[in-house]
């Protein structure tokens, strides 16, 4: 059965069903990713629009993640949802040929800069040195058919194929226009398939930067006291802290220093005004001058995590060891084996649990 989409409004404790309005905003949805990847629930830089291949198609956004991997995005607009697959390979197909220099001429021409620049900008980190191992898929639609949905499974499940669609549906009452989404796939679960099939098996546990530096508002002893790990001052970021769900392990690290905190998240994540804290809300612990006391859109506030830290260390004894993983996203699957032995001994784990 092809996924359906459906909202309403909440008016007096009554359920009140918004209308679908048509589906004839492609080029503002264009707009809205290439702004803002994140709404399709991808974490990756933009690097062409209306890319032109080597076969005469235009692919509608290319990007790429901070693996290196390109993404092609593609809306369906008014092709017929065979049409989008077959389509969405044969990009495949010209992409996967693509070396650096091709990708740098690419982006040099959307962004007029070099890529290496773009991309340490962007992700903090140097790019690394082997791009485009592999590729992915994105196929933007209200919906597809039965038949294609099983396709793109297909795809993904038995071929190994990171393809993937995401469906944005527009609803409107009387004062405004609201956009609902969903997947196909869960992103978090076809980014973990490569088609390049080198990544390490998942220890179980996650890496989650802490994001604490010299001249922010976040700071450890704030995180141990109230019990949390946050992230904020954007889409990007907050949807990565997002992604972490109760009963998920952590090992936090702080850039610069080393590992400083396993534990276990008992809640998600909540925007830092409605964070309790035995029965009081934290900004109420703050200085009247905090940053997070300061009225924010929720897109641009901090969001926290409610962690039950098991083993902490102080910052100036954070735990570290040359060559250990430390990575730039907020939250990701933590593989190394070497870093993961070192943290289990560091903070007393007993159980290493190995997916």
């Amino acid at each position: 059965m092809s996924l359906s989409m459906e909202l309403w409004k909440i008016d007096k404790e009554q359920l009140v069903p918004l209308d679908k309005a048509a589906l004839n905003f492609e080029k503002r949805l264009e707009n809205w990713i290439e702004n803002d990847v994140s709404i399709i629930g991808y974490d990756a830089l933009i690097i062409g629009r209306q890319v032109h291949t080597g076969y005469g198609g235009y692919i509608d956004l290319l990007a790429i993640n901070s693996y290196g991997e390109l993404i092609i995005i593609e809306l369906k607009r008014s092709k017929t949802p065979r049409d989008i697959v077959a389509q969405c390979l044969d990009y495949g197909t010209w992409v996967h040929n693509l070396g650096y220099e091709d990708i740098s001429i690419i982006y040099d021409s959307y962004k007029k800069e070099s890529l290496g620049k773009g991309f340490a900008e962007y992700f903090d980190a140097p790019i690394p040195e082997k791009v485009n191992s592999a590729y992915q898929i994105v196929i933007v639609a209200e919906s597809l058919d039965e038949s294609t949905e099983r396709i793109v499974q297909h795809l993904n499940d038995v071929h190994g194929i990171n393809i993937n669609a995401v469906f944005f549906n527009v609803f409107a009452d009387n004062k405004h226009e609201y956009i609902g989404r969903s997947w196909l796939k869960d992103p978090v679960g076809v980014d973990e398939r490569s088609v390049s099939g080198k990544k390490s098996k998942w220890t179980g546990f996650y890496f989650v930067n802490t994001g604490i530096t010299e001249d922010n508002s976040r700071d450890w002893d704030l995180n141990i006291k109230y019990r949390f790990i946050s992230a904020g001052g954007g889409n990007r970021w907050i949807n990565a802290i997002k992604k972490l769900k109760k009963g998920d392990k952590i090992f936090a690290l702080i850039k610069g220093k080393g590992y400083v905190g396993y534990g276990i998240v008992e809640e998600e994540a909540v925007i830092v005004k409605k964070f309790e804290y035995r029965d009081k809300l934290l900004i109420h612990e703050l200085p009247d001058q905090h940053q997070w006391r300061q009225e924010k859109e929720p897109f641009m506030d901090e969001w926290l995590v409610r962690v039950n830290w098991l083993k902490t260390y102080d910052e100036n004894k954070a735990q570290w060891f040359k060559g250990a993983f430390a990575n730039q996203n907020v939250v990701c699957k933590l593989r190394d084996q070497n870093t993961f032995q070192f943290l289990c001994k560091k903070f007393d784990v007993e159980k290493m649990s190995i997916e």
